[in-house]
């Protein structure tokens, strides 16, 4: 009887998987169609330009994306996907073969992620909410850890890796503080023209998609107005 009764739960769980997933891939094409992008459903390989640009997000599962939506808002190129891999409790995944590790140990994480390409470069970096579970993107990618003298909040709240401090730490003004602090969760990636924005474990319901992508684009809008003034300064 208690292996009939597994059998039906496990089979509840896998119908219950495919509804979600369908209705997710529903709604997330209506959205698609209020904001006047396109809508590619189901599963999909990571795009090569991305997959080649080297962000740490996609060394920690299998090059796969869901539910990936492409769009321009201006002179931006958007695309939001969703990403899953798996995981240690309190550390990473393995982009090349699954996590070996006791499975009572080991979570799924899912997030949807907005990947937006510029004509306007930024330096190297990440920028991440200080109380998540351990990365190694630093030693992975060769970034030193940025603080700031006199910004204890900004210290506290998040971990600032780059490959260039000095530049990166340029960047950074009042007006991005106050935006960071108000959203603390965000994660941003930036390598030249390409930048990813997240939120780890985080897979917004549709209805809310259209903040995440106003505040992943403000995010960006603010480091690219910073990094003109910058430019702007050196040359004169």
């Amino acid at each position: 009887m208690s292996k009939i009764i597994f059998i039906i739960f496990v089979a509840v769980v896998i119908v219950a998987a495919i509804y979600y997933e369908k209705r997710r891939g529903d709604d997330m094409s209506q959205l698609a169609k209020q904001l006047g992008f396109d809508f590619h459903p189901g599963q999909h390989r990571l795009p090569v330009e991305l997959d080649e640009a080297g962000f740490d997000l996609f060394t920690q599962g299998p090059p796969n994306i869901r539910n990936r939506m492409h769009g321009m808002r201006g002179s931006l190129e958007i695309t939001l996907f969703d990403f899953s891999y798996a995981a240690t409790t309190a550390g990473e995944g393995q982009r090349s073969h699954p996590v070996a590790d006791d499975y009572n140990n080991i979570e799924t994480r899912n997030q949807s992620v907005v990947w937006i390409r510029s004509t306007q470069s930024l330096p190297d970096f990440d920028l991440s909410p200080r109380r998540i579970h351990r990365r190694s993107v630093a030693s992975r990618f060769g970034l030193q850890q940025v603080t700031f003298d006199g910004n204890d909040r900004f210290n506290q709240q998040h971990i600032l890796l780059a490959r260039d401090g000095e530049r990166v730490r340029a960047l950074f003004n009042q007006a991005l503080f106050d935006f960071l602090a108000e959203h603390p969760h965000l994660v941003i990636e930036s390598r030249g023209q390409n930048a990813l924005i997240y939120r780890f474990e985080k897979l917004p319901d549709p209805t809310s998609v259209p903040r995440f992508l106003d505040d992943a684009v403000g995010l960006l809008e603010l480091f690219q107005q910073s990094a003109g003034k910058s430019l702007n300064r050196r040359e004169n």
